[in-house]
């Protein structure tokens, strides 16, 4: 299946909100309770996590219906959370994002963009 325009912009904005969270740990360092002490690294962490939240939203349903290994529908549900509620937001739950997910999102997307 070929890609929209639209998947393919919406794809490359997400891996590079994914390298800016890679990036950002890099600096802060990997460590959870730096993370949790420091409303810097944890802002400079969430907002890339919103937007990836935001555009993900904007995947076309063939694209979603396609790619299903990934939890699209559960990333903007993470970013929902971000933008309703972001004061109960689980600190150690954005921490395993960041740490576990990302990097995984970010290879998957390049994988899909390297094909097209």
């Amino acid at each position: 299946m070929s890609l929209s325009e639209s998947d393919v912009q919406i794809l490359r904005h997400i891996a590079n909100y994914c390298k800016e969270i890679i990036d950002t740990i890099k600096v802060f360092g990997n460590d959870e309770n730096t993370f949790c002490e420091s409303f810097i690294y944890r802002n400079a962490v969430s907002m890339p996590i919103l937007q990836i939240g935001e555009l993900a939203n904007h995947l076309s349903e063939e694209f979603i219906a396609e790619h299903n290994e990934i939890p699209w529908r559960a990333i903007v549900g993470m970013r929902n959370r971000f933008a309703h509620g972001y004061q109960v937001m689980d600190v150690s739950e954005i921490w395993h994002t960041a740490t576990q997910d990302i990097l995984m999102l970010e290879k998957y997307c390049t994988r899909i963009l390297e094909r097209e």
